[in-house]
């Protein structure tokens, strides 16, 4: 997925472009959630990159936004167990073109656990005072159901 444009041209201030950036990122990672629905691989990728923009972002902007350190340290929690089920993905994808079942079993079963993983972190963000809460205040954008 390609990462969404951000204009910058008409804002105010150092701190409204910091808004924008960290706001399209979110947004943007909000799109893309319901693929913790899905299951489907490409889908889940596409969250696992824009995850990544979204604290590269933060990370970024993190001595003028210190409040949202727990976001960008759970948003690298998302990644990592995103990136460990698309190695999955690719693992299985390998061991079917070879004929491998008990590696097809196996490699079903840590995708199943890292998906799992990925979707509780998710939920947790959001529960009340959970890492998202600052991130939802900051940016003014709603949380999507999953």
């Amino acid at each position: 997925m390609k990462a969404r444009q951000i204009s910058l041209g008409e804002v105010p201030s150092v701190n409204a472009a910091i808004q924008r950036v960290i706001g399209v990122r979110f947004a943007e990672v909000l799109s893309l959630a319901p693929a913790l629905d899905s299951k489907e691989s490409q889908e889940l990728h596409s969250l696992r990159i824009a995850c990544k923009r979204l604290r590269y972002s933060l990370e970024l902007f993190s001595k003028e936004l210190p409040t949202l350190k727990a976001a960008a340290q759970r948003f690298t929690q998302l990644q990592d167990e995103l990136g460990s089920l698309h190695d999955c993905d690719v693992l299985l994808g390998l061991a079917q073109q070879h004929g491998a079942s008990r590696v097809q079993h196996r490699v079903r079963r840590d995708r199943e656990r890292h998906f799992l993983r990925a979707k509780a972190l998710w939920l947790d963000a959001f529960t009340q005072g959970g890492p998202f809460a600052p991130l939802v205040a900051y940016t003014g954008l709603n949380t999507v159901q999953v």
